[in-house]
């Protein structure tokens, strides 16, 4: 079992960070480098790692899923798109 993001140092959080992203389909890397990129930023001028530990928890969430069932996050999001133009 993964230790819970609100246990991890800075170091740990950013080094998990670094690991994970070349892990991810290389569909979803630029989503998660740009998250990733707006995070430091917030975190280095604010000293405040609460969306780093966020960003973690849930990009950790969406590589098991991609582990387990690959590319489901992309078919999740033309299901999103579908019912978004049927509503409109």
């Amino acid at each position: 079992m993964l230790p819970s993001t609100v246990d991890m140092t800075g170091a740990e959080l950013s080094a998990e960070l670094s690991a994970l992203g070349p892990a991810l389909p290389p569909l979803l890397r630029p989503e998660f480098e740009n998250e990733l990129s707006v995070v430091r930023r917030e975190a280095a001028r604010s000293g405040d790692l609460t969306s780093t530990r966020v960003l973690l928890a849930k990009w950790r969430g969406v590589a098991a899923a991609e582990q387990k069932d690959p590319g489901i996050s992309h078919r999740v999001l033309a299901e999103a798109a579908q019912l978004l133009n049927r509503e409109s």
